[in-house]
């Protein structure tokens, strides 16, 4: 009878990958249920052992698992599993300090967007209430409104006791008053002149929208309209912090 092959002798003698890493596996487990029981018995009463126990031994028996699966890994090829490891700690360790900073990262996204578009400014939404940060534009603030479904560009004027539309900005809303109608004094910055006294159906800035607003077009020359009073006042709040104004509501 021919001997057998040298080849065929190597495959039956060779054991079965994985046998020793499940082996291995399954006396961490059982050294893991152990460790449980044994504290159980031991500290039956300590504070939260009845409802931390089930927790406790899943997370130990997924670290079991783990540490197995990883010393399997490493065993078989510890080049690419140390590679893996390292890229996988990278991972989390961004993941990590983005979360840490995420309100830093906030803010200079918040800055970046607000320098491109100053006058929409940067719109925040919470449960509790609807806020815009403006940014400053040579030292004042400026507002791109939504006025009764028309675009119309505000500068921020709390000494302004209502909002004060230019004539080009009240034609634009069609609102075209008679010559009795300009019967209040106003004053502006080129003087005392006459003002129409109106009522804007909405004034929106992003999500603040606001019902039935006063307002006054000012029958002198005017650079453009004002966010007066009449609307500043009717938030919850507003707040000036070096170059950002936030309007609430």
């Amino acid at each position: 009878m021919a001997a057998p092959q040298p080849g065929w002798q190597h495959h039956y003698d060779e054991p079965p990958k994985g046998k020793g890493g499940c082996f291995w596996a399954l006396i961490l487990l059982v050294l893991v249920a152990g460790l449980v029981v044994g504290l159980l018995v031991a500290f039956p009463n300590a504070p939260g052992v009845k409802y931390d126990a089930p927790r406790l031994v899943y997370l130990l028996i997924l670290l079991s698992v783990l540490i197995v699966s990883l010393g399997a890994s490493v065993a078989e090829s510890p080049g690419r599993t140390l590679r893996h490891i390292a890229i996988w700690v990278a991972i989390g360790s961004g993941v990590a300090l983005l979360y840490a900073f995420r309100g830093e990262f906030g803010m200079a996204r918040d800055r970046v967007i607000g320098n491109a578009m100053p006058a929409q400014g940067v719109a925040t939404i919470t449960p509790a209430e609807k806020a815009v940060t403006l940014y400053a534009q040579g030292g004042h603030f400026f507002a791109e409104a939504e006025v009764e479904g028309k675009k119309i560009m505000f500068m921020v004027d709390t000494g302004a006791s209502v909002i004060a539309l230019s004539r080009d900005d009240a034609r634009r809303l069609g609102i075209t008053p008679s010559e009795r109608d300009f019967n209040r004094l106003v004053s502006t910055a080129n003087g005392t002149t006459r003002g129409a006294p109106v009522t804007l159906d909405s004034v929106a800035i992003g999500p603040i929208d606001l019902r039935y607003v006063d307002a006054m077009v000012v029958e002198g020359d005017m650079q453009g309209s004002l966010l007066g009073m009449s609307f500043l006042n009717r938030l919850s709040g507003y707040q000036v912090t070096g170059d950002r104004l936030v309007l609430r509501q």
